[in-house]
């Protein structure tokens, strides 16, 4: 049943992904979808325990590889992806949010040239979404899918 769920909770997210990007994101110029949001489904549906997982990471996470990426690439720094990860994984550690796709997400901020908008969009406004739906799995959908457990 875990399978189930994981698999529905991914479709349903990446639904609400496309649906975000579409009917909102779309007309102001911005995005929720980018290839790291991926591995933040695998982890949210399949590893829900795990540190990780965990609201505080997805989204802390997020939100230091945009801010780090953004100065990196003002900065002009040389070996902007490296240095951008580097110093992604070192804050990440040192707040307690690691979140290895946020990783990535520093990796293709710098590789793309985003601007200051790469801050909030992709990656942190997938992440919310991404995070949203798995609760709303988690509380709502999977109880039904799985029954309610039978006290003995």
């Amino acid at each position: 049943m875990d399978a189930i769920v994981a698999g529905v909770g991914a479709a349903v997210s990446f639904a609400m992904l496309h649906t975000v990007h579409d009917s909102v994101l779309a007309p102001q110029g911005l995005s929720c979808l980018c290839p790291p949001l991926g591995a933040v489904a695998v982890l949210l549906f399949c590893l829900p325990g795990a540190p990780a997982s965990q609201p505080k990471a997805v989204i802390g996470g997020h939100i230091l590889a945009g801010l780090i990426g953004y100065a990196v690439v003002e900065n002009s720094i040389p070996y902007g992806e490296a240095v951008a990860v580097a110093l992604t994984i070192t804050a990440m550690t040192f707040f307690k949010v690691v979140h290895p796709p946020a990783g990535a997400y520093a990796f293709l901020y710098v590789n793309k040239g985003m601007g200051w908008k790469g801050i909030l969009a992709p990656g942190l406004a997938g992440a919310i979404v991404l995070v949203f739906v798995q609760h709303v799995i988690n509380k709502a959908i999977k109880p039904i899918i799985v029954g309610k457990k039978k006290k003995d």
